[in-house]
């Protein structure tokens, strides 16, 4: 079954086919010009833009995914602003905003959304951590914020420096191994 992906982002579609991989499932990838909800909760968001992807499309089985990054000591925040908030001031920033704080866990959530027969299906997964106390390793512009949090599973490595510790306990990976069972238990 192929299932519509709305994205612009050809790069999630790459991290999200190979858990499709021995499934009857494949995603095809078709962007889709919606507006993001001014929220930081990422199921609120994945939610509204399955919706309103799914309108945009004119299909009624479409997914989404948006992912979040929450940092305990400034309440949550990023969130699912994270985005935002690296392209306004920069990810590395965050780190000046942490400064006096001493509560350092932060998480990446990751919301995937189906749109199916006018109901909004979400899952989601997440990855624990801290971020350091200065950036370590080289963040790409995809991810910026790769070389700010060091997984709780990483041995005080943040993902920047070791890119398997994505491979290993990955917020993608957990939302969309809930999406294929919904999937599977609903006879889809």
């Amino acid at each position: 079954m192929e299932i519509i992906f709305a994205t612009g982002n050809s790069g999630k579609v790459e991290e999200m086919q190979p858990i499709l991989e021995d499934t009857e499932y494949s995603l095809k990838q078709q962007p889709a010009e919606i507006e993001e909800i001014d929220a930081l909760n990422v199921e609120d968001v994945a939610r509204r833009k399955a919706k309103d992807a799914a309108v945009a499309i004119g299909e009624d089985f479409v997914l989404v995914e948006d992912t979040g990054f929450y940092v305990e000591g400034l309440n949550g925040f990023p969130g699912a602003k994270a985005s935002f908030f690296d392209y306004t001031c920069g990810a590395e920033n965050l780190l000046k905003l942490l400064e006096e704080k001493d509560n350092r866990k932060a998480y990446f959530k990751t919301a995937v959304a189906l749109y199916h027969e006018g109901e909004v299906e979400v899952f989601t997964g997440k990855m624990t951590g801290r971020v350091p106390e200065e950036s370590r390793g080289e963040a790409v512009e995809e991810l910026p914020y790769n070389s700010i949090i060091a997984p709780d599973h990483g041995e005080g490595k943040t993902l920047a420096q070791n890119s398997e510790l994505k491979d290993e306990n990955f917020m993608r990976v957990e939302a969309t191994e809930k999406f294929i069972e919904w999937l599977k238990d609903n006879g889809l």
